[in-house]
C-alpha cells in the first residue's frame, strides 16, 4: 500500500511530543516526515512527493504549493494562519485545515495574564528590600483588550476577577456577552489607548490589523501603561516600540510574540529592563497539543478520503 506523505516545513515540528501526538493520531498509512533541512529549495524536492502539507512559522508560499502537485490538504496546527498564503491555497482548490481558536484561548488567555502581573510587580526594579517599588493594585486598574474573540473574553474574565475596569475594542461589537461583570466596548482604538492602564492585544492578523499599534497609537497610551502582545508580532510596529520604552512613553511591555521573530541575539527588546519576553509559547500546554494534533490528524483524514474537511479557513472551495 501506498503511504501517504505528510511533510512538516517547520522546525518546530521536531519537538519529540508534537511527533509522538500526530503519530497517535494520523490515519493508517500515513507517514510525517521532517526534513533534513528547511532551505526552500530543499522544501520544494520532498514536496513533490507529499500528499499534505503542513505549516508553521516558515511562510507556506504559492510557490511550495506549486511545487506539490499530489496535495489534498494544507495544515497548520495554529490557530492563525497568516504564514500561509490562503488565498493561493484557495485559487488551487486546497483546504487550509487548523486548531480552531477556542483550543489555545485558554492558556493564551492565562499568559497574557502571567505577563500583565509580572509587568505591574516591576521586577527590575526589585534592587534590594530597601529600595523596593511602589506598585499599584490590579483592582481597579483599567484593561483595554483588543480583540474581544476567544482569547479577549477569557482575558476579560480573568481581570474581572481581579477587580479591573474592563475596556475592549473589536469588529464584533456587542457579540460578547458578559456574566457577572461589565466590559465598555470602545467605538474607536485610540478611546481604549487613552484610558487603559494595560493594554492587551489579542486579535488576528490580516492587512488591517498588521501594524495596528505604531508610533502614533503608543503614543496615545499613558506613560505609566503597560502593552502585552499575546497574537502576532507584527501587530506592533518593533521599532517604533522601542523608541516609546527608551523614551519613558510607555512603563513596559509584555511580548509572547515579536517582529521579526525570534529576535536577534543583540536586540534592544531583549536589553530593555522594562520589558518581559516570553519565545510563542502562550499557547503551548501538553493538553492543547494533543487536542490540536487530534484536531489536525481527523482534517487529514477526511481530506486523504475525499471527505469535505470541517476545521478549515476557507470552506469557499466547496461552494
Amino acid at each position: 500500500m501506498a503511504v501517504n506523505k505528510i511533510l512538516a516545513i517547520d522546525p518546530r515540528w521536531q519537538h519529540p511530543d508534537r511527533i509522538a501526538f500526530m503519530r497517535e493520531y494520523l490515519p493508517d498509512g500515513c507517514e510525517l516526515v521532517i526534513p533534513g533541512s528547511f532551505e526552500p529549495e530543499h522544501l520544494r524536492q520532498e514536496a513533490r512527493t507529499a500528499r499534505v502539507l503542513l505549516g508553521g512559522q516558515v511562510p507556506l508560499t504559492a510557490e511550495l504549493m506549486a511545487a506539490a502537485p499530489n496535495v489534498c490538504l494544507i495544515g497548520k496546527l495554529g490557530t492563525g494562519v497568516d504564514s500561509i498564503d490562503v488565498a493561493a491555497a484557495t485559487a488551487a482548490g486546497l483546504p487550509v485545515a487548523h486548531a480552531p481558536g477556542w483550543l489555545r484561548a485558554t492558556p493564551v488567555a492565562e499568559h497574557a495574564f502571567t505577563l500583565l502581573l509580572m509587568l505591574c510587580r516591576r521586577p527590575w526594579l526589585w534592587q534590594s528590600v530597601e529600595a523596593l517599588p511602589l506598585h499599584a493594585p490590579l483592582e481597579g486598574a483599567t484593561l483595554g483588550i483588543v480583540g474581544l474573540g476567544n482569547i479577549g473574553q477569557r482575558v476579560a474574565q480573568r481581570a474581572a476577577a481581579f477587580g479591573m475596569t474592563l475596556m475592549a475594542y473589536t469588529r464584533t461589537r456587542g457579540k460578547f456577552q458578559p456574566q457577572g461583570f461589565t466590559v465598555q466596548e470602545t467605538e474607536t482604538l485610540d478611546t481604549l489607548l487613552a484610558h487603559a492602564d494595560f493594554v492587551v492585544l489579542s486579535l488576528p492578523l490580516n492587512p488591517e490589523t498588521a501594524g495596528i499599534m505604531s508610533a502614533r497609537e503608543l503614543t496615545l497610551m499613558k506613560p505609566s501603561a503597560f502593552l502585552i502582545n499575546v497574537s502576532r508580532g507584527r501587530h506592533v510596529v518593533t521599532d517604533d516600540l522601542v523608541a516609546a520604552l527608551q523614551a519613558g512613553h510607555l512603563a513596559g511591555a509584555g511580548l509572547d510574540v515579536t517582529d521579526p521573530e525570534p529576535l536577534p541575539t543583540a536586540h534592544p527588546l531583549r536589553t530593555l529592563p522594562n520589558v518581559v519576553l516570553s519565545p510563542h509559547v502562550a499557547g503551548q500546554s501538553e493538553q492543547v497539543q494533543r487536542e490540536s494534533c487530534r484536531v489536525l490528524c481527523t482534517s487529514i483524514a477526511q481530506a486523504l478520503s475525499g471527505e469535505r474537511v470541517q476545521a478549515i479557513v476557507n470552506p469557499q472551495i466547496y461552494s
